[in-house]
């Protein structure tokens, strides 16, 4: 039988595999029985936590009186709504995926709960988007490319970190620094709905990540790094482009990027905790994508304070910019008019 990484790697067909009667075994309710516990734990905690998109958005605007979002903002937020609202709708097609594909019964229940959190979280930022008054704009080229990606790989391994580490570490990020810039009060408050089920979308790839990790050949964790590097030069590229949209908005990316920095770490943490071993290179977080915190203060440096690079950064920094843009146009260009 293949093992657990193996199957992630490369599940099988429903024909081959479909229905797994092992799952009604009663022996294996004693393996694993914590990790178990606590994996399904998001699955009970989603449904305690569910929240009634059309009736929060009625009880705040009734609250405060109506939905006022400044005029001279409004462009520059349909820019940054746009990758949030896509990206809703990317992750609930990928949770959905999830919750057929993946064969452990704690970890397909948690997906399940991130379909329903995914379909209300787009429902209601399309909703809020119409009833501002503010366009529902296309994507940039460097964010469809990086949803696209995460939509038609059939690995898992990559589909879990890329949509649960990445992507929505990256949402819970946003969505803090946007409520903390305080930009419309119904937005403000609806945005800490949104917030806290991100968190807890992450804690499904914390959970079960490691005990598939700890069995990557060298050659798929090096197959894995290179595949969230991409990912995450693809994010630069995006949010070089909406610097403006964020300038304009008052909200520093300088700051989110740091806060990603922190959350990133965090979420390492966490997941060396759920097995044996310690240290960056824990088989749990094998193949994972690690900064030093020397790195990290270079990146910091390099993307967000001018005064600081030197002359051949500068240079660096604006070819990368030229290239950011040129490409995300192209690549927008060339998108399919759906």
């Amino acid at each position: 039988m293949a093992s657990l990484t193996e199957r992630w790697l490369r599940p099988q067909q429903a024909r081959t595999q479909f229905p797994p009667y092992s799952l009604g075994d009663p022996s294996i309710v004693g393996l694993a029985q914590a990790r178990t516990d606590t994996l399904a734990r998001i699955y009970h905690k989603g449904h305690e936590q569910a929240w009634d998109g059309r009736q929060v958005m009625d009880e705040l605007i009734a609250k405060h009186g109506g939905i006022r979002f400044p005029e001279d903002k409004k462009d520059a937020f349909a820019r940054i709504a746009a990758v949030l609202l896509w990206g809703e709708l990317a992750a609930w097609s990928i949770s959905a995926d999830l919750a057929l594909k993946l064969e452990d019964t704690p970890a397909k229940m948690a997906a399940s709960s991130q379909v329903f959190d995914e379909a209300r979280h787009f429902f209601v930022l399309r909703e809020y988007l119409w009833r501002a008054g503010i366009d529902v704009q296309r994507l940039g080229g460097w964010s469809r490319h990086l949803l696209v990606q995460l939509l038609e790989t059939d690995n898992l391994l990559f589909k879990v970190v890329g949509m649960q580490l990445l992507v929505e570490s990256t949402a819970v990020v946003m969505f803090r620094q946007i409520a903390e810039a305080r930009l419309e009060p119904v937005l403000t408050d609806l945005l800490y709905y949104f917030e806290r089920d991100e968190a807890r979308h992450v804690g499904l790839g914390v959970l079960s990540l490691p005990s598939v990790l700890t069995g990557l050949s060298q050659r798929d964790a090096a197959q894995l790094w290179w595949f969230q590097t991409k990912m995450n030069l693809e994010m630069i590229l995006s949010g070089i482009n909406m610097s403006s949209a964020f300038e304009k908005l008052g909200i520093d990316q300088a700051e989110m990027n740091l806060q990603s920095f922190k959350y990133h770490r965090e979420i390492l943490k966490r997941m060396r905790s759920e097995a044996p071993g310690t240290g960056p290179d824990a088989k749990q977080i094998r193949g994972l994508f690690k900064v030093s915190r020397k790195g990290q203060d270079w990146f910091q440096k390099f993307l967000f304070t001018p005064a600081e690079r030197s002359p051949a950064e500068a240079k660096m920094f604006d070819a990368l910019v030229a290239v950011a843009q040129r490409t995300d146009r192209w690549l927008a260009d060339r998108a399919p008019a759906t």
